[in-house]
């Protein structure tokens, strides 16, 4: 079962055949357009032509133009915006698609990201177009009026984007005073849209042929006031009077309706209803319950005239056919019905005369009007309008059949995030009704949920029978438990999710595995993270869950780089970005989390534009309405990079960027990193130790057992106690052995866990720790445990970014064979800061290059010259002109003449 949205509220509505000219109003509307003006506002009570005179200026405009039609039901925001967004793309069909993608999720929209993103392209349109929303009166949602006042601030001249007009009954709560006030305003009111007394002869006389005189046509404006609506029903009145009576009866026709315009219209609807034939009034009352008309539909809807004789119930249905040819013939006679689309196959009625019918069909036959709207709502099921069936179901009274359709489409809706569309169906049931259903009842509470009234949850869910969805309810409840990180309760309940809900339930399925594995990842617990959120891919793939399956993606990444399987992450990552990249060529927002996840790996890596580009990408993305936590994740990869391409004013900048977001998102992880790289910057300065006051406010609480974050708030704290004992050469070994008390205790605790990443860190830091006590042997131990884990997926910042102390350790490995062929590329990764310095009494008359060094190293490691090539990725031939070099420039004539007088120069 799929739904769409109703394209007739797309449709920009023809020019119509009795329309009057209006040069005077055509001009104003285009002067707001030559001005730049942001806004154009047509206000005005009902049927003083806003719609007529819109369509006809766009008609005339040199200029792309878009238009939607409201209702009652584009209330719920995201809803507004998904036909928006809907009514844009027939401008440019990427228009918006980041903006569209926001959508996906089921919570409330963030609107201000989101905006930002639409408020850019349209920005970046090829040329300036024009957007038309129509009966605005009908928005009461203050969410939607910021919206559209968010545009009216933002959107650029209308010279270069989108100039956009609302037609409505009444000013909205808009930022209209502040428009006026710049000039960026274009109204026209009541006063402006009232015909004109040249206008009205136009009409009846010209467009109408009544040849009346002018003193008739004078009378007639000034009982109407210039009002269109009334001046077309007199006109269709007078036509009939004329016809039988002569024009000797105009004046008493004229004189016979006078008062309010409701009073006026109320006689002139009773005129020309009683004009009309059984057949049309019998059809003009019964299609008065449907907003849009079309001929299938109307067929559908109709009675027979046999059929309405009597009672309606239990009346034999007769099918009726030829409403399109009705519908032909009363837009023919211009029967206050307007064609929708240039084939003319939907129309509606004005909103005047909709309004009288349905009055008058209450009043002669309120018998009929459940069994049309039960027609209607049976029409729009069959042919894939259910949101249209549901509001027909609800206004038939058929409350039941109400409650089969919204259990029918009411997880699409809460999906899209349309919970305000949702919650306004549930609320017209009974409480009672929804309760004895229990799908609706979870319906219900998912709807609270999403809403952020998790409050309200558990006092709804007292009177619905959970014991037929309890797993549907732990669902909710679990979800609920994790906004409040609760996760040990959140965690307990998504297992009860998979103990009782059948495999089709893919989305709650999907986010109970979702919080199984973010509850061990946010523990350091990656094997059961990798499991779980393995699963919660597939459920959320099944189901059709972009957003879900993403994020899903992102945190398996997370989860696979904390186990060190590096590649594997990275493939993650980027499947999260296909994933992405296959709902259009606009990037969706909440893809920010797999573009930093991709950077801490390509940084890893030693790519460093690679992972600023990613990073950059990532924080752009969500601030533009994405998982904002990435933010500080992604702040830190960019200082990171600062800092490893020596820049520490920008990389200190950026650390302070990062610890601001991580505080504001509460991203205690981030900090804990940020803290840690706080220490290598201040190490890499050569300055003092931070005082005591800067300790407490950036280390992290370091209490408590060897959790994840207290792990990394460790790693913290030894990087602080490493740096302190170098600023403190009378102190030093204090700090160093406090310092390797606690990394021994980090060791075990990770490499138990299989938290590979921060064995790899742990093992370094043991490795340098030692090294500043002296035990050179157990750094190379250490160094080379730290090697053999780190040599499979490449790492190589986690070595290179711990500088010279690390390069020497790296060469002494290299001297003894410890992984040359690896230890070699970490060489190379530190560049000249990996050469070593000679002292200048045993400098060469010619020094080694730095090839000639790696060349040299890997001989000493025991290479044979092919094997050096490999390594290398050099040629054979290649290797023995730099071991001739070598030879020529120690004066050795072998190998192991080399390596001696290497070792004895300290060039090893």
């Amino acid at each position: 079962m799929s739904t769409r949205l109703l394209t007739t509220k797309l449709f920009v509505p023809p020019p119509r055949p009795d329309l009057v000219p209006r040069p005077r109003l055509i001009q104003r509307l285009d002067a707001g357009l030559r001005l730049g003006h942001r806004l154009t506002l047509a206000s005005a009570p009902a049927g003083f032509g806003k719609t007529t005179l819109l369509s006809d200026w766009l008609g005339q405009v040199d200029r792309p133009a878009t238009w939607l039609s409201l209702d009652d039901g584009d209330n719920d925001p995201a809803r507004f915006l998904a036909y928006l967004l809907a009514a844009l793309q027939r401008i440019d069909p990427t228009l918006g698609q980041t903006s569209q993608a926001i959508l996906q999720t089921p919570q409330e929209p963030p609107f201000e990201p989101l905006l930002t993103g639409l408020v850019n392209d349209i920005a970046e349109t090829p040329e300036p177009f024009i957007l038309v929303l129509d009966d605005y009166h009908v928005i009461e949602s203050p969410p939607i009026h910021k919206v559209v006042s968010f545009l009216l601030d933002h959107l650029p001249s209308s010279e270069q984007g989108m100039h956009l007009v609302i037609a409505t009954r009444a000013d909205p709560p808009l930022p209209i005073a502040r428009l006026r006030a710049r000039g960026q305003l274009t109204e026209l009111h009541l006063a402006d849209l009232r015909f004109t007394p040249s206008e009205v002869a136009t009409y009846l006389n010209d467009l109408k042929g009544l040849a009346l005189s002018a003193e008739h046509v004078a009378a007639l404006e000034q009982r109407t006031e210039g009002w269109i609506a009334g001046l077309q029903l007199a006109g269709l009145a007078l036509r009939e009077t004329l016809l039988l009576h002569g024009h000797e009866n105009a004046a008493s026709f004229i004189e016979a309706f006078t008062g309010s315009q409701r009073y006026v219209l109320d006689y002139l609807t009773e005129e020309v209803l009683s004009r009309q034939s059984e057949d049309v009034r019998a059809f003009l009352l019964q299609s008065a319950v449907l907003d849009r008309l079309t001929g299938p539909l109307c067929d559908a809807v109709r009675f027979g005239i046999a059929e309405t004789s009597g009672s309606s119930s239990g009346t034999a249905v007769t099918e009726q056919t030829g409403s399109q040819s009705l519908l032909e013939a009363l837009e023919a006679a211009n029967l206050f019905i307007i064609p929708l689309d240039e084939e003319r196959r939907w129309y509606r009625y004005h909103h005047l005369f909709v309004d009288l019918l349905r009055q008058r069909l209450l009043r002669e036959r309120a018998e009929l009007v459940p069994e049309l709207h039960r027609r209607a709502s049976e029409w729009y099921e069959q042919n894939g309008l259910i949101p249209e069936a549901v509001s027909h179901a609800l206004a038939s009274g058929n409350l039941e059949r109400a409650a089969d359709l919204i259990e029918w489409i009411a997880w699409q809706t809460l999906i899209r995030g349309e919970i305000r569309t949702l919650r306004g169906w549930l609320g017209r049931l009974p409480v009672e009704l929804t309760r004895s259903r229990p799908q609706l009842g979870v319906l219900c509470a998912w709807a609270l949920a999403f809403s952020g009234e998790s409050e309200s949850i558990e006092r709804f869910l007292q009177g619905v029978d959970m014991r037929q969805v309890p797993g549907e309810v732990a669902a909710v409840r679990a979800y609920v438990a994790s906004l409040h990180d609760e996760m040990p309760q959140a965690t307990e309940l998504a297992h009860q999710v998979f103990e009782h809900l059948p495999e089709r339930k893919w989305f709650s399925r999907g986010i109970a595995a979702m919080i199984l594995g973010m509850a061990p990842l946010g523990s350091g617990d990656p094997a059961a993270a990798v499991q779980a959120l393995s699963e919660a891919v597939g459920l959320s793939e099944a189901a059709g869950q972009t957003y879900l399956a993403l994020i899903a993606t992102a945190m398996l990444g997370e989860a696979l780089q904390m186990q060190g399987r590096l590649r594997e992450a990275a493939k993650a990552q980027r499947r999260a970005l296909q994933l992405a990249s296959e709902k259009g060529d606009r990037p969706v927002p909440f893809v920010g989390i797999a573009h930093v996840g991709l950077s801490r790996l390509l940084y890893e890596w030693d790519d460093l534009d690679g992972a600023m580009r990613h990073a950059e990408r990532g924080i752009e993305l969500s601030r533009l309405g994405g998982l904002v936590e990435a933010i500080p994740a992604g702040l830190l990869i960019l200082a990171q990079v600062h800092l490893a391409r020596g820049r520490p004013d920008q990389a200190a900048r950026l650390i302070q960027d990062t610890e601001q977001e991580a505080q504001r998102y509460e991203n205690e992880y981030v900090m804990a990193r940020a803290a840690a790289l706080r220490m290598r910057l201040w190490i890499s300065s050569r300055d003092r130790v931070p005082p005591a006051p800067w300790r407490e406010q950036h280390l992290p609480d370091t209490g408590g057992g060897t959790t994840y974050l207290r792990e990394l708030a460790r790693i913290a704290q030894v990087r602080e106690l490493m740096a302190s004992s170098l600023a403190a050469a009378p102190n030093q070994g204090t700090g160093v052995r406090k310092a390797l008390e606690l990394l021994q205790q980090l060791r075990e605790a990770a490499m138990s866990a299989g938290r590979v990443e921060n064995t790899i860190e742990i093992l370094v830091l043991q490795a340098l720790a030692l090294q500043m006590e002296g035990d050179a042997d157990q750094a190379l131990s250490a160094l080379k445990h730290a090697l053999s884990l780190a040599e499979p997926e490449g790492h190589v910042r986690t070595f290179v970014d711990e500088g010279e102390p690390m390069g020497r350790l790296l060469r002494r490995a290299l001297s003894q064979g410890i992984a040359p062929g690896y230890v070699s590329r970490l060489l190379a990764a530190f560049g000249e800061s990996a050469r070593p310095e000679l002292p200048a009494a045993q400098a060469l008359a010619e020094p080694l290059t730095e090839r000639e060094l790696d060349v040299l190293r890997l001989i000493a490691a025991g290479l044979s010259n092919r094997e050096i090539a490999q390594e290398l990725f050099v040629a054979v031939s290649t290797v023995k002109s730099h071991i001739n070099h070598i030879y020529g420039k120690l004066d050795v004539r072998s190998r192991t003449q080399a390596v001696a007088k290497a070792q004895k120069l300290d060039l090893l």
